[in-house]
């Protein structure tokens, strides 16, 4: 049993409505799809020599979490990196009344989260600068579902010179963050998105190691690939 698998099945123990938000598929499996769009991602990165996703690290050897920013706290512009050209593009503009993103968004680079995307990225304090590479320290998990399936979200601070977090995941900043993310997609017709809560710092790391290790071993698979538990 993975490290991420036994702190879930704690978390179950101590509170069994954890069970409700659970994934139907095991945490420790990429879904045959996800695997697929992992290949065609590493394709479309093979014409570049150096690729900020492909070549990056996800964690240094401080145990920061390194992340690439595509959405400035506070833009609409929804931007979505292009694997092919190795930036980020625009995809849509988020509506007015639904308003910016509260937070830095983007993603850790070397990952292959469950719905075949790079794995999802919050980075805590004012806006960073799109397209900019930052590192931070672990202050919690968003727990997500959308249509596409799990779509959970490292949370994470920039740090000081003597590497602690700057800012804090504080109850205030969880509501207006998961307030945002369960009504961003409200307009657009069969979408949906749901944050059932919120999990730990720890998890999250896991959840990078995880997805990494996806990224790692999963690239030849042809359908499902289940990690060793």
């Amino acid at each position: 049993m993975t490290g991420l698998m036994r702190r879930l099945v704690v978390l179950a123990v101590l509170c069994p409505c954890v069970l409700l938000a659970a994934p139907q598929q095991p945490l420790n499996q990429l879904p045959g799809a996800a695997s697929a769009q992992l290949a065609r991602s590493l394709a479309a990165a093979s014409s570049h020599k150096s690729h900020v996703w492909r070549d990056v690290p996800p964690t240094n050897t401080d145990g920061t979490i390194n992340g690439y920013i595509e959405i400035s706290r506070g833009d609409r512009n929804k931007f979505e990196f292009d694997m092919s050209r190795n930036e980020r593009i625009v995809d849509r503009v988020i509506p007015e009344t639904t308003g910016g993103y509260p937070v830095n968004y983007g993603f850790v680079p070397q990952t292959v989260s469950y719905d075949g995307d790079p794995f999802d990225i919050l980075v805590l304090g004012p806006p960073l600068a799109g397209g900019e590479l930052v590192r931070g320290v672990a202050l919690g998990l968003m727990e997500m579902e959308d249509e596409k399936g799990l779509d959970s979200k490292v949370v994470v601070s920039p740090v000081d010179r003597e590497g602690r977090a700057r800012y804090e995941l504080t109850p205030a900043v969880r509501d207006e963050i998961a307030g945002y993310f369960r009504r961003y997609k409200q307009d657009e017709p069969g979408k949906f998105s749901k944050v059932p809560g919120w999990a730990t710092a720890a998890v999250g790391r896991e959840y990078v190691a995880t997805t990494h290790a996806f990224f790692q071993k999963c690239r030849t698979s042809p359908g499902p690939c289940r990690l060793p538990d």
